[in-house]
């Protein structure tokens, strides 16, 4: 008999297109191997001629479950259909993941090994491009992040940084959240107070921590997210809405101190700490794996970084600060020293493809660039004529 951990994978379906089967795809080459996993699909009675039937056959083909509701539930109780066979089935763990997400390969191995470490903790909320507070922003998240392979290897380079680290949070994102049944059983499904959708998981892990449960992010669970593809067609969200404003209050009048803590976490320092840390392993292993430019003044045009990694350095008050950009990552990364040049290039391990010169008065505060480099290219774009 098998000691592995066992996991049910919910998707709720309602319509949504390619993306939605593309989300399948994914969820389905997820790494199993350290977790027994089943992927269930439930599809909310979607309405487009012709697309149940479509998902079904792709399920058939995946080797996923697939369950359509007799009629549209909303999101809340469609979640309790997952939460209520995870229950009855015997998991010990159900992860709830929207249909329009990317999932790294080891996505649910990691969800699962933070969730396990500890039985303190009652949920555990994936990494995104797009999720909420806890986003790792991407600028064009859509033209580089929608891509598997890149999804698999921005996640291995975060997993190198992070490993099965557990970051508290105060309350969780329920676009990939992974909950062990232990608390499940303790807590209670999601309410239908929330209608048709929006806040259901936020209540629920807020309901989670005032009965004793943590709920914490894993970093190394990386996922593209792409946001409301089912939610703004179903007409739950209007345009240029990301909540409803109704099922805020509800959240408002139980939890009273909610707000605040959420300032408190956005004003500490840990958001700001883990996207530096993943954006140094994500340009600096770029940079590694597929050459790189150094700038010396600042990233120059919106393609900086799109083809090849870059690393600028630019004015930062009485100094200097170490920029990365690289596929719509772009920010401060943690390379220091009295030689920023020489420890970009001592911690890429290589020598950057070319060195381009912008700001010619940084030159003599350079110490690598103090003498004739070969790879320094003059760039220097003041007009020859005013």
């Amino acid at each position: 008999m098998s000691g592995l951990p066992k996991a049910l994978f919910v998707i709720p379906v309602y319509d949504g297109g390619d993306v939605a089967l593309r989300c399948l795809r994914s969820a389905a080459r997820m790494r199993r191997d350290a977790v027994l996993t089943d992927i269930l699909v439930i599809d909310d009675a979607s309405p487009e001629v012709g697309y149940s039937p479509q998902v079904e056959g792709l399920c058939e083909e995946l080797g996923i479950a697939y369950y359509r509701s007799p009629r549209n539930l909303g999101i809340p109780r469609t979640m309790n259909l997952g939460l209520l066979k995870a229950l009855r089935g015997g998991y010990d763990f159900v992860v709830l993941a929207n249909s329009d997400v990317i999932f790294s390969a080891g996505l649910l191995e990691h969800l699962v090994a933070v969730a396990a470490s500890d039985d303190s903790i009652g949920s555990v909320t994936a990494w995104s491009n797009n999720a909420s507070i806890y986003s790792l922003p991407n600028s064009e998240a859509e033209r580089f992040l929608s891509d598997q392979v890149l999804v698999d290897w921005v996640a291995d380079s975060i997993s190198d940084e992070f490993g099965d680290a557990a970051v508290e949070i105060p309350v969780g994102v329920g676009f990939c959240i992974c909950i062990p049944t232990r608390a499940l059983r303790v807590v209670g499904l999601m309410d239908p107070v929330f209608g048709r959708g929006y806040c259901e998981e936020n209540d629920w892990t807020l309901r989670s921590k005032a009965l004793g449960f943590r709920i914490v992010l894993s970093p190394s669970a990386f996922a593209y997210h792409v946001g409301g593809s089912s939610t703004l067609p179903a007409g739950v969200l209007s345009h240029g809405q990301w909540t409803v404003p109704a099922n805020e209050r509800i959240l408002d009048f139980r939890y009273p101190l909610f707000r605040a803590q959420v300032d408190d976490f956005q004003a500490s320092k840990t958001s700001d700490m883990l996207t530096s840390s993943a954006l140094t392993r994500i340009v600096v292993g770029a940079a590694a794996e597929w050459g790189y430019d150094i700038t010396i003044g600042h990233l120059r045009g919106p393609e900086a970084g799109v083809t090849m990694p870059r690393i600028a350095l630019e004015r930062h008050g009485d100094g200097l600060e170490v920029i990365g950009a690289f596929r719509g990552f772009s920010g401060r990364i943690d390379i220091q020293g009295d030689d920023l040049v020489g420890a970009i290039i001592d911690r890429v391990g290589r020598e950057p493809v070319a060195i381009r010169l912008y700001d010619q008065t940084l030159r003599h505060g350079l110490p690598r660039l103090s003498v004739d480099h070969p790879e320094v290219v003059d760039e220097v774009t003041y007009p020859s004529r005013v």
